[in-house]
């Protein structure tokens, strides 16, 4: 006999989770891209529009990514691993570029914390996957 786990919410609440979180990331995400843009200075309408733009961007992104990743086949824990990964790397690339430091270290921090998730997520995917 098979064990579930027991769910905490029901169908609809997840349903309602699966777009209020990544309009909620998508906010807080946008809200430090403008933060970074202003390098302490004052609030201008360009960071502002840059803002908003990147938490549209990164909300489509996020559910664009959540439904792939519900159309794949449970088996495929690489490529899972994969694409969360590369999301949040390219994520995390983006909003260090607003800091305006040099190319190099974004990328290699991006590339890095890509890796470091990449391995951490197959690493749970597969052995947690179902016998």
């Amino acid at each position: 006999m098979a064990h579930t786990a027991p769910t905490v919410f029901s169908e609809p609440a997840h349903r309602v989770a699966r777009w209020v979180l990544p309009v909620v990331l998508g906010v807080v995400y946008g809200n430090w891209v403008a933060v970074n843009r202003r390098h302490g200075g004052p609030i201008t309408g360009a960071d502002v529009a840059s803002g908003v733009w990147s938490a549209l961007a990164f909300t489509a992104l996020c559910i664009a990514v959540v439904q792939v990743l519900r159309r794949l086949r449970r088996d495929l824990h690489a490529l899972h691993a994969l694409l969360r990964a590369v999301f949040a790397g390219v994520a995390l690339g983006f909003l260090y570029s607003q800091t305006g430091d040099d190319l190099r270290p974004v990328v290699i921090t991006a590339l890095l914390v890509t890796a470091a998730l990449f391995l951490l997520l197959f690493y749970r995917f597969h052995t947690r996957a179902d016998a």
